[in-house]
């Protein structure tokens, strides 16, 4: 058993108090959500009373403004129009209406109206109103200080009146939003009482000035002022109605008082002027006035008892929310101790049995098999039974674990099973792991096989057959013999995977594995080293046997696997044929796995240039070759740093014009030591066998290019020449070709049309990129040319979709005097103008060379004939006999010229 860390043991699981708390605090904070939604909601409540009482104190300041304002206008508007005459007379004043109301005590009573005013301006400073209170305050200042008498007695009334009814809307407004607190049905009655009473004292302190103004006035102003009084006397009947009909009595009562027998003339004269237009005498317009101001200051105290018992109703409100909230509290203190109460109950009785059981619990997990006590209530006993039992288990566990690392498999221990199904598993479990061990040492060996062979023909793969060659080199210089390997290169394979596709490729390589294998002798191995590359490891060749002798016994071993590879094979229905070029190498003193894998891939590379099929065996004179071209590839770097190369210029000829219209470029090599030029034959195969050739490619494309320039520099008939270069197959599959020809020709600033690319038929097969960069360089502008055409696997009938423009027919075909290569030569010229192509002969030496050229309609050519290659300044532009300016469009004038090739 694994013990658990202490760290881990309360990371899952956590003590038994901590579960306790956790069980009891999910009722506690429930209760303590429902509590706190519950004094949410009273402290809101309360909050909605105090907020509708503020609002009600800002309605009852806004009306006592608006009842001194009514109050305010009489006094006001008679005093200005007594100061100027003239401009009563304009305004065409009833100047009996005037001299009745201007009264002894008048400039008093408008003072008295101002301050009345301007005290209820202060009291709403203190309420919610504050805003509305500055605002009118403002709007008085301006009334009063304006002029009265050049205006109308409607315009003047007008001004205050509308002052007086924005004082009610907004003292309407402060009293919606006091019902809209959500208050109980009590307080929002009384506020509905409140504003039934506000209505009416707005439209009883709109009702006198209205009807004094009326009477004042003549003319069309005093009957607008007429139609606005009767408006106004209507809407203060039907609002008094509202009052003495829907309000609480309490409201109702104040509402009497204020309108009662006092102040009832000022009600019957304002009937009678709206009903039936009997305006009141003008000697008792004095005591009219001062009716209405009793009235008013009625009104205004019947709006303070409504307001009264409006506030008495909202804070009976908060007082029941304030209570409701303390009661809220002392219950939920209460729950909150009797939890408190039962967690010490259940903690007394639960939590020390089991934290004994929990202690033997730990001890048994950090691998103590201790015996465990039963204590506790029932379910304690129970689990802790449970437990005792478990640890008898993991003893008896213990003991079969004991045995099975011993190897004691028939001990008693080991054949004795746990009670329960986990006793049945296992000992199930035990007899299996013998089995177990079993499968995975040959699971183990499957794998190391699979690591180490190929999957397709089940050889050694490469990794293995160094390994088995390091072992077998060891083992020869131990034993006193030597060993050798055999490199075997597949020809003609990729030709049969592209053509019949890979799964017939796969099925040709595991026939010919199979093939090797039944001819090599028994101790030998072969192995796949990649790709179709095999090589035979031959462990032990016999110390006393001569070196020729053990030679031409491996040569005849390797003659044995050529011809068992070059035998047909069934494929698809077809038989195909494959060969084998095979490289031979005994291994010498001192030789170790990566020379001897080096000397047998040279001796097949020589195999491969001997003509392919054929076996050839690592000597001196290959370790000689080797040398010279491993210090003739060193030379060659140190050429291409220090400037040792040159480019010479071979003219091709226009058949049709007989001027010279391109030249062919041919790499010679200035090399330190050599009194002549070093042509390419010397030097470029040591190239293409590594990434030198793709470096010499670049600097003949970037030489080629700018000698253009120069010539063109210097005029004559060098200037407008067309250039070719030569690029091997290793070069145009190097992903930065284009970028080279590109670069080659920004440098110069050469039209890309000037410049054609050389490659030869093989590159075609050999190259898999091969068409995909031609197809990127015609799309440049530079053009392409199959050099040495007819000596290699191009049929004619590919010629269409190659991406070419000129074919250049190999000088052994225009040299050679059999008839068949002359119908040969036809049929090329013929097919590749068929296809839209050019065509340039090669290796022109003899004029009925040329005779013969000409009557095929040939395009081009160049050859001995008409110069040798010379370097750029000893360059000539040779003409036929008999060449005309004129000149038709033909392949030769882009004639490709080569780079690295003589």
């Amino acid at each position: 058993m694994i013990p658990l860390s202490p760290t881990r043991r309360r990371g899952r699981s956590g003590s038994l108090q901590r579960r306790l708390i956790g069980m009891l605090l999910v009722p506690v904070l429930g209760l303590a959500l429902f509590v706190g939604t519950a004094v949410h909601d009273r402290v809101a409540r309360v909050r909605a009373v105090d907020a509708a009482v503020a609002r009600v104190r800002a309605a009852v300041a806004l009306d006592a403004v608006r009842l001194g304002v009514a109050q305010e206008v009489t006094p006001a508007l008679v005093t200005d129009l007594l100061a100027d005459d003239a401009g009563a007379r304009r305004l065409q004043v009833d100047q009996q209406v005037l001299a009745a109301l201007a009264v002894p005590d008048l400039p008093g009573r408008l003072a008295g109206a101002r301050a009345q005013v301007d005290a209820a301006l202060q009291r709403a400073r203190a309420t919610l109103a504050a805003g509305e209170a500055d605002r009118v305050a403002a709007e008085l200042r301006r009334l009063r200080a304006a002029p009265r008498a050049d205006r109308p007695v409607e315009s003047v009334f007008t001004d205050y009146q509308r002052l007086a009814e924005r004082l009610g809307v907004q003292a309407a407004a402060h009293l919606r939003t006091a019902r809209a607190q959500g208050l109980d049905g009590e307080t929002t009655s009384a506020l509905a009482d409140l504003g039934r009473v506000s209505r009416a004292a707005t439209l009883a302190g709109a009702e006198m000035p209205l009807l004094l103004a009326s009477l004042l006035g003549t003319g069309p102003a005093g009957e607008a002022v007429r139609a606005r009084f009767v408006e106004a006397w209507g809407g203060y009947r039907e609002a008094a109605g509202e009052v003495v009909g829907t309000c609480s009595p309490e409201v109702v009562t104040a509402w009497s008082a204020a309108t009662g027998s006092l102040v009832r003339t000022v009600d019957s004269t304002a009937a009678a002027v709206a009903t039936a237009g009997q305006e009141p005498p003008v000697q008792r317009l004095p005591a009219l006035l001062a009716a209405n101001e009793r009235r008013d200051a009625g009104v205004g105290a019947a709006l303070r008892v409504a307001a009264d018992v409006a506030a008495a109703a909202g804070a009976a409100h908060a007082d029941r929310a304030r209570r409701e909230l303390t009661q809220l509290l002392l219950v939920t203190a209460a729950l909150l101790l009797a939890s408190l109460a039962v967690t010490a109950v259940v903690r007394a009785s639960l939590t020390r049995p089991l934290a004994r059981l929990a202690a033997q619990a730990r001890a048994v997990g950090a691998g103590e098999l201790v015996d465990v006590a039963e204590s506790g209530p029932e379910e304690v006993r129970t689990v802790a039974r449970g437990l005792a039992a478990a640890v008898d288990g993991l003893r008896r566990l213990r003991d079969q674990a004991q045995a099975v690392a011993a190897g004691d498999l028939d001990s008693e221990a080991a054949r004795r099973p746990l009670h329960g199904p986990l006793g049945e598993v296992v000992h199930a479990s035990v007899t299996q792991l013998i089995g177990a061990i079993h499968d995975r040492e040959r699971l183990q060996a499957d794998l190391r096989h699979q690591a180490s062979h190929d999957a397709l023909t089940l050889l050694p793969n490469r990794a293995r057959a160094q390994a088995l060659l390091e072992a077998a080199l060891h083992r020869a210089r131990r034993e006193g013999h030597r060993a050798a390997l055999m490199f075997v290169d597949l020809d003609r394979f990729k030709h049969v995977n592209d053509s019949l596709g890979h799964a017939a490729g796969d099925e040709l390589l595991r026939v010919v594995s199979a093939r090797m294998g039944a001819v090599v002798r028994e101790g030998d191995v072969v192995c796949r080293f990649g790709g179709d590359e095999f090589v035979v490891l031959v462990p032990a060749v016999p110390a006393g046997v001569r070196e020729e002798v053990a030679l031409e016994e491996l040569r005849a071993l390797g003659q044995r696997l050529v011809d068992a590879v070059c035998a047909p094979v069934e494929l698809c229905g077809r038989q195909v044929r494959v060969g084998a070029s095979v490289g031979v190498a005994l291994a010498a003193a001192g030789d170790g796995a990566e020379q001897l894998l080096h000397d047998a891939d040279a001796a097949t590379y020589r195999a491969k240039a001997a003509g392919r099929g054929v076996v050839e065996v690592f000597d001196e004179q290959l370790r000689a070759e080797l040398g010279e071209r491993s210090a003739t590839e060193e030379a060659l770097r140190a050429a291409l740093a220090g400037g040792q190369l040159v480019l010479h210029y071979q003219p091709v000829l226009d058949l049709a014009s007989g001027r010279t219209r391109a030249v062919e470029a041919l790499v010679r090599w200035r090399r330190p030591g050599r009194r002549e030029l070093v042509g390419p034959d010397a030097f470029v195969p040591v190239a293409e066998r590594s990434d030198l050739v793709c470096e010499l490619g670049r600097w003949a494309l970037r030489e080629a290019a700018a000698q253009l320039v120069r010539w063109d520099a210097e005029g004559g008939e060098r200037a407008g020449l067309a250039v070719a270069v030569n690029v091997s197959g290793r070069h145009l599959a190097a992903p930065g070709l284009l970028d080279d020809v590109r670069e080659a020709l920004a440098a110069a600033r050469v039209d890309p049309a000037r410049l054609t690319v050389e490659i030869t038929e093989t590159v075609l097969v050999e190259e898999p990129l091969a068409l995909e960069h031609l197809r990127a360089l015609r799309a440049v502008g530079v053009r392409v040319a199959i050099d040495d055409f007819g000596t290699g696997y191009t049929s004619i009938g590919q010629l269409s979709r190659l991406p070419v423009d000129v074919l250049k027919i190999d000088r052994s075909l225009v040299a050679s005097a059999d008839a068949g290569h002359a119908a040969l030569v036809r049929l090329v010229v013929s097919a590749a103008h068929s296809f839209g192509l050019g065509v340039v002969a090669e290796g022109v030496e003899e004029p009925h060379q040329l005779d013969q050229l000409a009557a095929t309609s040939c395009d081009a050519a160049q050859g001995h004939l008409f110069g040798r290659a010379v370097p750029p300044g000893e360059l000539a532009t040779p003409r036929l006999p008999g060449a005309r300016d004129g000149v038709r469009q033909g392949a030769a004038a882009a004639v490709p010229a080569q780079g690295a090739r003589g």
